[in-house]
């Protein structure tokens, strides 16, 4: 349950592109949305997490005005992770492993600083390829005004989920979500409006003695060659015809000290046109975004995704798996097939 909070805060911290609300059903959420604070707000939130997958855990959150933070995770009465976001930068503290992550992101900065207006409609824009959304109801949740919105997968029957938001300042307030076998739902058991909030908070703790580490130490990924890439992989690697011209690869390290590969190729002009990951993986090719497409992709099952969010195809062959991007919008979909069709 932990990872699936710390992933979907990772994915929230990502979307950083802009947008436009488009797509909402009822004049009730237009009219909010219009209405909403268009300013920053400072606020004090305590959220509850449950779910079919792990402990249930609950998040503390410190928010300011000026886009400072800080969260906290417990598991019970165990504090579990602190992350913090001030002039200092965005420092995370791990109570579990003993260390102070460090790092520095523009794109992380971006999505901080927005008001709680903009972050929500930037997730909806993000959503609405993938996603049915319509106005449920109203409803009043810690003597807030909220409305529910009910988002749909377009492409799955058991995938949808609930947003109760804050109708004055469109802060997320409580969500249920259920994916094919899997549910969580998060509930608000406190929200505070402009509560008083000492400094301190938004400071480590002098006291504390964790191992200093980078982001970038914990998440290395080594460039090597071709070659040197065929000769650490413990499976064969397919490749693409002479056509395209290789740039890099990179290894990254998986569980059970297994190791994952990404393979970069180019044009004759040295336009970056694809990437593919390739990796073992034992257990079937499985949908985790909702909005797959079932193929064949060289006589296996795979599954596709081509939209303006992500552009993949994914397959299994011999025991390996294999995901292929676009990185050049010279690779249609149609262009990604024949390559991935052609490689030996």
């Amino acid at each position: 349950m932990k990872n699936v909070a710390i992933g979907v805060m990772s994915i929230l911290l990502i979307i950083v592109s802009g947008c436009q609300m488009r797509g909402l059903s009822g004049n009730e959420v237009m009219a909010s949305m219009l209405e909403a604070n268009q300013t920053a707000i400072s606020y004090y939130m305590e959220t509850d997490y449950q779910g079919n997958d792990g402990d249930p855990f609950t998040m503390k959150e410190w928010r300011m005005a000026d886009g400072k933070f800080r969260t906290e995770m417990y598991e019970g009465e165990k504090l579990v992770y602190v992350s913090l976001y001030s002039d200092i930068g965005h420092v995370l503290l791990d109570y579990e492993e003993e260390q102070l992550i460090t790092y520095d992101s523009p794109e992380t900065a971006s999505y901080l600083t927005q008001t709680p207006r903009e972050s929500m409609m930037q997730m909806l824009e993000a959503m609405h390829d993938h996603y049915d959304i319509k106005m449920k109801e109203e409803a009043k949740l810690l003597d807030r005004e909220v409305f529910i919105l009910k988002l749909s997968s377009k492409q799955s029957d058991n995938d949808e989920m609930e947003l109760w938001i804050d109708k004055e300042n469109w802060v997320l307030l409580k969500t249920d979500f259920v994916f094919e076998e899997e549910w969580m739902t998060s509930e608000a058991a406190a929200f505070d409006i402009n509560p008083k909030m000492e400094e301190s908070l938004f400071i480590i703790d002098d006291t504390i003695d964790f191992e200093p580490v980078s982001l970038n130490d914990l998440v290395t990924n080594e460039v090597i060659d071709l070659e040197e890439a065929k000769v650490r992989a413990d499976f064969d690697i397919l490749i693409p015809s002479e056509e395209y011209h290789f740039h890099e690869a990179t290894t990254y390290p998986r569980p059970e000290d297994e190791m994952g590969v990404t393979l970069t190729y180019s044009d004759a002009d040295g336009r970056h046109l694809f990437s593919y990951e390739v990796f073992k993986r034992d257990e079937p090719l499985a949908a985790v975004f909702g909005n797959e497409e079932e193929i064949t992709v060289r006589e296996s099952p795979g599954l596709l995704i081509w939209d303006h969010s992500l552009k993949m195809v994914a397959w299994q062959e011999d025991g390996v798996q294999y995901s292929f991007y676009p990185e050049n919008d010279l690779v249609t979909k149609e262009k990604a097939l024949q390559i991935v069709a052609g490689l030996r």
